[in-house]
Parts: C-alpha cells; structure tokens; sequence
C-alpha cells in the first residue's frame, strides 16, 4: 500500500517537472483566481458601487466577525488534540496562544510560514519527528473534515462515498501510508528552516500505529468548519441572500471552496482561489453582484478576525511567561 502511494506522488511529481510554466504553477494559478474574480467586479462595477447595507446589517456582519474569531479558537483547540494524539501531554506550551499567533503567517508569501514557526518551536519541547508530524497532519484534518459536510447539499450515494472515505485515512490500517506521503511531499518545505532534518524510510511515531482513532480532534474540526461557515452566513444575511439557495447548498459549496482554497497551491491565505470557487459554484443560484459583496464583505471579517486572534493569543502567552515567572520568583 505505501509503495502504490509513492508511486503516485512520483507519477505526479514528474508530471508537474514536464510541465513548465514561468514562475511556477502557483503564481499562474493565482494570476487567474484574481483575473477571473477582477473580472467579475468590473463588469458589475456600476451595480457594485450602488450597493448598500443597511445599517441593520451591520450587526450581521459583526457576528460573522465574532463566529469567524471563535473557529478560529476552535481549530486551535483541534491542534492541541492531534498533538495530544501523538503522544505530547505535557503542559510546557500552550497550544491555543501558539496555534492564534502563528496563524496571522498565513498570509505571507508562500502560505507555509505559520507551519513552519509552530514547528520551529515546537522542536524545542519534543521529538523533531513529532514536531513535524504535529504540524503536517492539521491540514489533513481540516480537509477531512471540511470534506464530511460537502455532500449534505444533496446526498447522492458516489458523492457520500468519496467524501466520507477520507475519514478512514486516521484509522490504523490507512495511517502509515497517509503519513509516509504526507512526510515526502512535506520535508523539502522544512528544510528550509532546518536543512539536517531527515527521517528514515521506517519512519512513524508508533504511538500513531497503535493509537485509537483521534475522534476528538475530528470533530472539533468539524466545529471549526460549521463555526467557519457561520460567519459566511452572517455575511449572507447582511445582504439578504441566504434564501437563495438552501442551507445545506451553502455550506456544501462554501466547504468545497474552502478546501480548494487550502489545498491548491495559490496566493497566501487561499485569498481568490476560495472567492472564485464560489462564484464558480454558486453561479447562477444567487444574484452575482450581491455574492460579490459578500465574499469581499467576508474576507475582510475573517482577515480581522485572524489578526485579532493573533492579538489575543500574543496576550495570552505573554501573560502565561509573565504568571510562570512569578511563580518562580
């Protein structure tokens, strides 16, 4: 099972060698994510500009602002269990301040900068294996998770399976070969920052193996992903569309777009990637130009809402390193 999954990765990897695009995949696919979403605002620019909200609707989007700073609470309630489930139970750091501050990295260039500082000082209280292993299965959650509420727009058989599937990938049957591809796609990124650091092939945390399956941390990523939805329909309500669709239709498309936006390779933060795959998605279901507002409307709540967080969570540990010095003293 491992060897087919390398080969896989192999195959792929060599596929995108032959393929050469100037600048690297990335920028061309945010280059079109912003083109396509560019395009979309000036051809409904005069509409757009004519576009008001009532100041009803202002609290909506305060609320929107206030769910989208929970899930964020959430999620990193949601690392602290993967880590907890590697086998780290230690109360030397505190997961939630760490998880809030690094968070913000997101959004610079590159998109890996938050790992990579959660894994630079988390190397510092554990195993390199487990710091790396902590740090690299987060978005495999997050995309198992987001991927369980993608079907329940409708729920047709093929699509329940393959999106339910994943959900196995955490059993200890599925864990090895998960880990080892996500271990070989992943280590070219942290040495970076640590260029010595290197596993063997065996390589696996055993407690992974024999580890129960981690239900907890799922499902607080899947909290996390309604919470996030939450404040897209708060957003939603500010502008009066929510009833264009169905609850259920939202919130498959808003999952879907929000893994697209993680897991394709594009601008810091899945900025475009996620805004186009909704206007994809959705087209023709809900007034574009209304749309177009609220995913500007939403990424601004979400974007204050994740600096907020990293201010809250900068608090939260300088108040920690303060309690723990005078306890010492």
């Amino acid at each position: 099972m491992i060897d087919k999954f390398r080969k896989v990765i192999h195959i792929c990897r060599e596929l995108f060698k032959k393929v050469y695009l100037p600048g690297g995949l990335k920028i061309w696919i945010t280059f079109f994510s912003f083109l396509f979403i560019g395009y979309s605002i000036y051809s409904n620019f005069g509409k757009l500009s004519q576009q008001s909200i009532p100041k009803s609707s202002f609290l909506f989007l305060i609320f929107g602002f206030f769910v989208s700073f929970l899930s964020l609470i959430v999620n990193a309630y949601a690392w602290k269990r993967i880590v907890i489930w590697l086998g780290y139970k230690s109360k030397d750091i505190n997961f939630i301040s760490l998880f809030l501050t690094t968070n913000i990295l997101k959004y610079l260039p590159g998109g890996i900068w938050h790992f990579l500082e959660r894994f630079r000082t988390l190397k510092k209280y554990m195993s390199l294996e487990t710091a790396f292993y902590s740090v690299i299965l987060e978005p495999l959650f997050m995309i198992i998770a987001a991927l369980f509420w993608v079907p329940f727009n409708r729920l047709h058989f093929l699509t329940m399976i393959i999106c339910f599937f994943p959900l196995l990938l955490l059993t200890r049957k599925f864990r090895r070969p998960v880990i080892s591809s996500l271990k070989s796609l992943k280590i070219s990124d942290f040495k970076k920052i640590d260029e010595e650091i290197s596993f063997s092939q065996s390589s696996n945390l055993s407690v992974i193996q024999h580890s129960n399956y981690p239900y907890i941390a799922i499902l607080a990523e899947l909290a996390f992903i309604l919470l996030r939805f939450g404040g897209f329909w708060f957003c939603l309500y500010a502008f009066s569309i929510q009833d264009s669709l169905t609850t259920f239709s939202w919130l498959s498309a808003f999952s879907l777009s929000w893994i697209i936006g993680l897991a394709v390779p594009s601008a810091p933060g899945g900025v475009g990637i996620f805004e186009a795959s909704i206007l994809l998605l959705v087209k023709g279901g809900a007034p574009e130009i209304s749309l177009i507002s609220v995913l500007l409307c939403y990424r601004l709540i979400a974007s204050l809402a994740d600096l907020f967080a990293a201010l809250v969570g900068s608090n939260i540990r300088f108040f920690s390193r303060f309690s723990r010095i005078s306890r010492e003293n």
